[in-house]
């Protein structure tokens, strides 16, 4: 995956990322192995850009 992209809930589903509900981010965020994937809604509310990728560890901290 890369930064910047735009993906469909079901390709982000296919590579085997999780949702993880969160409070007080208005990030969606997705999980999977050892990282944590932070996407925002685009315009039309059908696609997902992801913006940053961080090390689980880092963000259960």
């Amino acid at each position: 995956m890369r930064i910047n992209e735009t993906y469909s809930k079901q390709q982000i589903s296919a590579l085997g990322l999780v949702e993880y509900p969160a409070k007080d981010i208005k990030a969606r965020i997705f999980l999977n192995g050892t990282k944590v994937y932070f996407f925002e809604l685009d315009n039309n509310q059908q696609n997902y850009r992801l913006y940053s990728i961080i090390n689980r560890r880092s963000f259960f901290l």
